[in-house]
């Protein structure tokens, strides 16, 4: 087969792999995408130069699956129209350099000589291992998991035992051991398919003997606000005077008296806490014991003269005080703040916080917040919830997490819905509900097992309430993170050596 011909099918296959994505969600696509990668990289090594040809086949394969995944970033540069040139780069450069990752891990699997079952292993542990790193280096952007495609399935609630990042092994796992399973004669064909059984099953299994979380004795009553403020609405006369009597309205609303905490979205009013007059009017509509969790950007001077910028969370009580705040610490590179800010200055590149100032400094990292009649909740603002195993304060377990989001930035189609799917998995994994409010949709409560309690609808106006779902006890992930899915490509990499040292039969 031409390299260019296998490229073009490893694209397709990227590409129908997207669609086992939200929000379409049909999973199966990735089991079959997977195979055909498998089938193309493997059929590499009959060729003079195999790691090369694999390595371009796993890089088209990721350029069609990342390119289909994230075109929705283009839809950030049409905000200041002095950035629109900077989106054709974005989209095309962007799914180039992700495919690197699929491209890596088919160049080292095609770097061991054998075929079928062994192949398989190798090559499901390998391409595990480097997602993984893809989900650190460089901040990290651990976007459109594989494991992420059974989040509605019962098969998701696998993630409370071995993380999504153990759901994509299974993932990689099944796509990878149906060639071998369909071709092969040797017994040991069956070994990656049962593997992929036990971890899949397994799951499925874990999901219907688990019992449901017992509620706990107070009832916590929430109001989810999302005030619908997309990004082509910023520029416009008047903008932040409507947003603000659109978000005293659908906070202090009829019901507003029996609500013990109401959740604004990521960054709406920027410097809240300088604003006597904004705290004055939260203040007056609240009732005494009620708080208002709210985004916010906000400032600090520093000693030299300069100014810190911080992306916020800010805690308001009824007499209109910032009782407690948190600092967002896991940064969004370019969105938030500028690597190498001289280099790409020169270049005519700026952050996109230029809007509020300057860029971002990172908070002192995760921490659980406690405030009188509330439970202990853990904060993480928009892209924080990415992040498995990353997401509670070491040796504070909260008892819910609160997830501020400005998802106009992600636009109206697929973007919000994928974002969404990373704060369901966060659920399950550390058996804790989640509530999400977002600028412009998806705001949601998310119970312990992943499953949404109550939703908005994109570019919908709204506000939920809803009581605070209840908590499991930590779940087995919380308590040992991503070891158990090291120790499951190591038995892999171990499975995969055995098999190649055994002669073929």
């Amino acid at each position: 087969m031409r390299r260019l011909t296998r490229m073009a099918l490893a694209a397709l296959a990227g590409c129908a792999a997207v669609f086992a994505m939200a929000p379409f969600n049909v999973w199966p696509l990735v089991v079959v995408a997977l195979a055909t990668l498998f089938w193309l990289v493997e059929g590499a090594l009959d060729g003079a130069r195999p790691v090369r040809t694999a390595a371009w086949t796993g890089w088209a394969f990721g350029f069609g699956y990342f390119g289909g995944g994230l075109y929705w970033i283009g839809e950030a540069f049409y905000v200041d129209p002095s950035t629109i040139w900077m989106m054709p780069f974005a989209v095309t450069l962007m799914p180039a350099g992700m495919a690197l990752f699929p491209a890596l891990a088919s160049a080292l699997s095609a770097a061991m000589p054998r075929r079928g079952a062994a192949f398989a292993l190798v090559f499901a542990a390998v391409f595990a291992a480097v997602e993984f790193v893809r989900g650190f280096i460089f901040t990290g952007f651990p976007w459109n998991l594989f494991g992420a495609s059974f989040i509605d399935t019962r098969i998701a609630e696998g993630a409370a035992m071995m993380g999504v990042y153990g759901l994509t092994f299974a993932a990689l796992l099944a796509g990878f051991s149906l060639p071998p399973l369909l071709r092969d004669s040797s017994k040991s064909r069956f070994i990656p398919f049962l593997a992929a059984l036990i971890l899949l099953g397994g799951s499925y299994v874990f999901s219907h003997l688990r019992p449901p979380p017992e509620p706990a004795g107070d009832v916590t009553r929430l109001r989810i606000v999302q005030p619908d403020n997309p990004q082509s609405d910023k520029a416009q006369p008047g903008y932040l005077r409507r947003l603000w009597q659109r978000l005293v309205s659908l906070t202090f609303d009829e019901g507003a008296s029996t609500i013990d905490v109401f959740i604004w979205p990521e960054g709406v009013i920027s410097f809240l806490d300088e604003s006597p007059e904004a705290l004055s009017v939260i203040g007056a509509r609240m009732e005494p014991g009620q708080v208002l969790l709210a985004g916010s950007a906000r400032r600090e001077l520093t000693d030299a003269g300069g100014t810190h910028y911080f992306n916020a969370l800010l805690a308001i009580d009824s007499a209109g005080t910032v009782v407690a705040t948190y600092d967002k610490a896991h940064l969004v590179p370019f969105g938030e703040y500028l690597p190498a800010p001289e280099a790409f200055r020169a270049l005519g590149i700026a952050s996109l916080t230029a809007r509020i100032g300057g860029a971002f400094t990172p908070g002192p990292g995760l921490r659980t917040i406690r405030l009188p009649g509330v439970p202990a909740f853990g904060a993480l603002i928009c892209y924080e919830a990415l992040f498995p195993a990353d997401v509670v304060a070491p040796g504070d377990r909260p008892r819910w997490l609160v997830n501020l989001t400005d998802d106009s930035w992600f636009g109206t189609q697929t973007g919000p819905h994928q974002h969404l799917v990373a704060a369901r998995f966060r659920a399950i994994e550390e058996g804790l509900p989640v509530v999400r409010a977002a600028t412009t949709g998806i705001s949601a409560a998310i119970d312990a097992r992943g499953a949404l309690v109550a939703s908005t609808r994109l570019q919908t106006a709204a506000a939920i309430d809803i009581d605070l779902p209840a908590a499991y006890p930590p779940t087995l992930f919380a308590r040992i993170g991503h070891t158990g899915f090291f120790v499951m490509i190591a038995l892999a990499f171990a499975g995969g050596w055995v098999q190649r040292r055994r002669p073929a039969t």
